[in-house]
């Protein structure tokens, strides 16, 4: 019977263990999806971003040098 109830125990903590690592691979699946999303994001609308910040800093007056027309 100690047997019996070792076998399930040791069954189940294995089954676990196998659940987390899938959970943990579905994580990281869905982290490199969102790091390319961005990457793209960037790539395609990095230089309007930088323009903004740029336009944004330059009204508040902490940017080095502004070409604000004016």
């Amino acid at each position: 019977m100690a047997f019996i109830i070792r076998y399930l125990t040791s069954r189940t903590y294995a089954e676990l263990r196998r659940q987390r690592g899938q959970g943990l691979v579905e994580y990281a699946l869905i982290l490199v999806l969102i790091a390319i999303v961005v990457v793209v994001v960037l790539l395609t609308n990095g230089q309007a971003i930088h323009n903004l910040y740029s336009n944004i800093a330059c009204s508040m007056g902490i940017g080095g040098t502004c070409s604000l027309g004016g």
